[in-house]
Formats: structure tokens, sequence, C-alpha cells
């Protein structure tokens, strides 16, 4: 049998194919669990709360309530009109400094708005 002809013979042969029930990397698995229970959001919760503190300030963070953040535009609620001022003020600052600390939360713009009931 010369080479041409064993590489004929070889190439008849089918190729493997993956079974369709192939196991899942664990990480996927746990990403997945952590996803569906809810159990992201609580942690991605606290790391905007403490970026927020670092990038604003003790004195307006406490001042002022994280809300959503929808397709993104994260909504600040103010505790009064002067710091919602303050904040519209800072805006772009705010905005410099969530997009360097948590790029993974793609915030494009700031939409502040006062609470008087707070």
């Amino acid at each position: 049998m010369d080479d041409n002809e064993e590489a004929y013979y070889l190439n008849q042969i089918p190729e493997k194919r993956g079974s369709r029930f192939q196991a899942s990397k664990i990480s996927s698995v746990v990403r997945k669990v952590i996803q569906q229970r809810g159990y992201s959001s609580i942690q991605s919760a606290d790391q905007l709360r403490k970026a927020w503190a670092e990038i604003v300030g003790d004195h307006l963070a406490k001042h002022s309530t994280i809300g959503k953040i929808e397709r993104g535009q994260l909504t600040v609620v103010a505790a009064n009109k002067v710091v919602a001022t303050e904040l519209d003020y800072m805006k772009s600052q705010i905005l410099r400094g969530f997009q360097d600390k948590l790029p993974e939360f793609s915030i494009r713009s700031i939409r502040v708005r006062s609470d008087a009931n707070r």
C-alpha cells in the first residue's frame, strides 16, 4: 500500500462527532444559578453603592440614593434640590468615575431627580 492509497482510506473514516450531551463547565453552571437566584443583582448593587460613595464623597452619598440602570441610564434620587443641583453639576465627573471603576455596568448617562419626601 503506497502513501496515496493509505491517505485515501484514512480520508474515508468519518470524523468523530461530539455528543450533544457534553458536560458543562462548572463555572458556567454556577454563573447561571447565581443569575437565576438573583444573587448577582445583590452583589452588583453593593458594588454600585460603594463606587457611588467613592465618586461623589460620603456627604453627597448620604443624601442621595442610587436607583436602577435602564438602557445605560443611571437614575439617582437626591434628598433635596440643593443636592440634586450639586449632582447635576458633577454629572460628567460622576459618569467618568463609573466608567473607570465599573465599566461592566455600561453607564452612559445619569438622571438626577430630587425627592422632597425623603
